[in-house]
């Protein structure tokens, strides 16, 4: 079995490539997707360590974009990774990411927090900060009794202390994800409610595959994705989008063959 999406402290998870990899195995995992936001550090780690755990890892990356008022992620499988424009790019989103929880910070410091950029940054430890990071701070300061009330309440798209992201678009996403001869899929459809035709959309410009099964996705909602993958003839995939202990890495299992 795979859990096809899982973060490692390479960007906002709370566990290393070496710690997600002891678990996987623990839990009985046979292949785990490595699907860091904007960040492909943690593949290089954990694929050093695959042999010594005797689990595969699939080399991802989910990429944040935004469309109509609302964020949308495309997961990239099995890309060219290495590819020094690619790089390039993922520094620049980086910087971006630093900058925008920096705002936040300042905007939750408007709102009456109490909180230090610095402190944020302690969170992320490898530096490819964000919302969730800034989450966990306001949790040990005792502003907010769990992680999904601090997005509730301020991070999320729309709250008050949100800033927009780097400027990409699902479909340039999608297009991206194919020059680098990789598989684009969209991720967590129920929080990126895209209407048929613009899923349809993105199916003309490349999107290969859907994610189907999550951690937070519903049975209904999981067999309202089956039917969409089947209609438009997309891969399925799914995954726990594990950051820790809030979802558990192999709490969605897939049979191999996806």
């Amino acid at each position: 079995v795979a859990d096809l999406h899982v973060h490692t402290n390479y960007s906002d998870s709370i566990y290393s490539p070496a710690e997600v990899l002891q678990i996987a195995k623990k839990v009985g995992l046979t292949a785990i997707g490595i699907c860091d936001h904007d960040s492909i550090d943690g593949i290089r780690k954990a694929l050093e360590l695959e042999d010594k755990y005797g689990v595969e890892v699939i080399p991802g990356i989910e990429l944040s974009t935004e469309h109509r008022d609302m964020e949308v992620h495309i997961l990239g499988y099995f890309m060219e990774w290495n590819d020094l424009h690619f790089q390039a790019l993922l520094k620049t989103i980086q910087e971006v990411r630093r900058w925008r929880a920096e705002l936040m910070v300042i905007k939750l410091q408007q709102l009456g927090f109490d909180l230090e950029f610095d402190e944020v940054l302690a969170e992320s430890v490898r530096g490819s900060v964000g919302r969730p990071h800034i989450a966990r701070t306001m949790l040990k300061h005792g502003y907010v009794s769990s992680i999904d009330e601090a997005f509730d309440k301020y991070l999320k798209y729309g709250g008050p202390a949100y800033v927009p992201k780097y400027d990409m678009s699902p479909e340039e996403a999608v297009g991206l994800v194919k020059k680098l001869r990789g598989i684009p899929v969209l991720a967590h459809p129920k929080f990126s409610p895209l209407t048929d035709d613009e899923i349809e959309c993105l199916v003309k410009v490349g999107l290969k595959g859907i994610e189907a099964y999550h951690a937070r996705h519903s049975p209904d909602e999981t067999q309202q994705y089956l039917e969409l993958a089947e209609r438009y003839g997309l891969l399925v995939t799914g995954g726990s989008d594990s950051h820790g202990d809030e979802d558990p890495i192999g709490c969605v299992r897939l049979p191999y063959e996806h």
